[in-house]
């Protein structure tokens, strides 16, 4: 990692407080120089549970991906608050197996089956006590018709330090 991807780098955890586009503009010009670093190398990837399908997350140009991560389907059906948990559990075992923790989050996306305001504030309930408050990343909650029981699909961006 050359020093002004560094800079950069840590700059990301400053930028968070100026939210919106200064933030977007920040993760953009961070990705565009840690990708022209390491456009030779090719991205780290961990197999996913359906391995000929997926990587559960891809490690490229300093940053992190996760594929779209569910509640546990032997579970189901059942709530979108236990659903979320389990989820942000599954992220939380990635971020540790990647060697990142909640503050690289650049991004969240969350799609949920029902954003029914009790719904929704029932996710945001588990959400809330699980995000890092010093380290928020930007989040995107949409609807989204989704299979075999499940209420939440939550996928994540992390920079890589």
């Amino acid at each position: 990692m050359t020093n002004a991807t560094k800079t950069d780098t840590a700059a990301v955890a400053a930028a968070a407080a100026l939210g919106g586009a200064a933030l977007f503009a920040l993760i953009s010009r961070v990705a565009a120089a840690a990708a022209a670093e390491s456009s030779s190398s090719a991205p780290i990837r961990e197999p996913g549970i359906k391995a000929w399908r997926m990587s559960k997350w891809v490690k490229h140009g300093g940053i992190l991906r996760t594929q779209g991560l569910c509640g546990d389907f032997a579970k189901m059906p059942s709530t979108t608050a236990q659903q979320t948990a389990e989820a942000l559990q599954k992220l939380d075992d990635i971020l540790t197996d990647a060697g990142l923790g909640r503050k690289n989050l650049l991004a969240v996306t969350i799609y949920i089956a029902d954003i029914s305001p009790d719904n929704f504030d029932e996710m945001n309930s588990v959400y809330d006590e699980w995000v890092d408050p010093d380290g928020l990343p930007t989040r995107l909650c949409v609807q989204a018709k989704m299979g075999h029981g499940a209420a939440v699909e939550i996928r994540a961006e992390a920079y890589c330090d």
